[in-house]
């Protein structure tokens, strides 16, 4: 699912939020577009998880935080946050799936390598 876009404003959103929406924006189409590409490795999917926790989230906190003064709807956040937290846990599960298959095909070579002693 796409990230929200900024809700309409009457005024023009401050640079702060522009900015951070880019952010947030550049974050999830980058971490979704790469599982969406079905070819994945998982330290990519750790990188692409790791920026949500140490980037995507704090910008959140941020957001809410200044949410008032900025006259930026508190459910627009939440929103946001639950798509972040959604792909988070689709990044995590691939992963699992990646390391699983990487470890499975470690395990495959090693007994073909013992087969032929």
């Amino acid at each position: 699912m796409p990230l929200p876009s900024l809700p309409y404003s009457q005024r023009p959103w401050s640079i702060a939020v522009r900015t951070a929406y880019q952010k947030l924006y550049q974050i999830y189409h980058t971490g979704s577009s790469y599982v969406d590409s079905g070819s994945v490795e998982a330290h990519r999917l750790r990188q692409y998880g790791q920026a949500i926790i140490n980037d995507a989230y704090p910008l959140l906190i941020l957001l809410t935080d200044t949410a008032e003064s900025e006259s930026l709807p508190l459910e627009w956040i939440e929103n946001v946050a639950t798509e972040f937290t959604a792909l988070l846990a689709l990044l995590d599960d691939r992963w699992a799936s990646a390391e699983e298959e990487y470890v499975e095909s470690l395990m495959a070579g090693i007994n073909l390598k013992l087969k032929d002693f």
